[in-house]
């Protein structure tokens, strides 16, 4: 016996013991990330998104008018006032909703980007959509900007609701048709 180990019988990890112990890992202060989704986030879901550097208050009073085919008329939202439009389905974080079950939950942004001229115009992105969006029944490639113009006609997955982009100036010189505003398949 005496081997001076004390009770043991030599089974645990000594300093002496034949196994070396992992090097203990160091702290890690980079970015992960988490912070950034939680500021990136509404009401508690993660945004699909990030609000572009470039992205400012528009200085037009831009308009979405979304035409339904139960509805006469046309719903009005005046998008000037916000710097983002997130569409989607899910009404938590939408702030137009799309109400359509081929649409995502969050489906596409519209965001009001300057530009070298400093201007500022309306761009909408899709959001990597299952079904797609279309711009004047064109479909968009997902996670691109694509410049919005006035007169143009946004629809989401097989919906058929359109989304038409217009301004005060517009609206106030022109008769608001919506056999005008519609595209030919309707």
């Amino acid at each position: 016996k005496g081997k001076g180990k004390g009770k043991g019988k030599g089974k645990g990890k000594g300093p002496d013991g034949d196994e070396e112990q992992a090097p203990k890992e160091e702290p890690n202060f980079e970015a992960s990330g988490l912070l950034g989704l939680e500021d990136n986030a509404k009401n508690g879901i993660p945004l699909k998104f990030t609000v572009p550097p470039e992205a400012r208050m528009p200085t037009m009073k831009w308009r979405i008018y979304i035409f339904m085919k139960a509805q006469e008329k046309p719903k009005v939202v005046h998008i000037h006032r916000m710097q983002g439009i997130l569409f989607g389905k899910d009404r938590r974080v939408a702030d137009i909703p799309t109400d359509h079950q081929t649409c995502s939950k969050q489906q596409a942004v519209l965001h009001h980007r300057m530009v070298a001229t400093g201007e500022v115009r309306p761009y909408i992105m899709d959001l990597e959509s299952t079904n797609g969006t279309f711009l004047n029944g064109q479909r968009l490639e997902p996670a691109r900007y694509y410049e919005m113009r006035e007169r143009d006609v946004l629809k989401f997955g097989m919906s058929s609701r359109e989304f038409v982009l217009l301004h005060a100036g517009s609206a106030n010189h022109i008769a608001i048709d919506p056999k005008q505003l519609r595209s030919d398949s309707e």
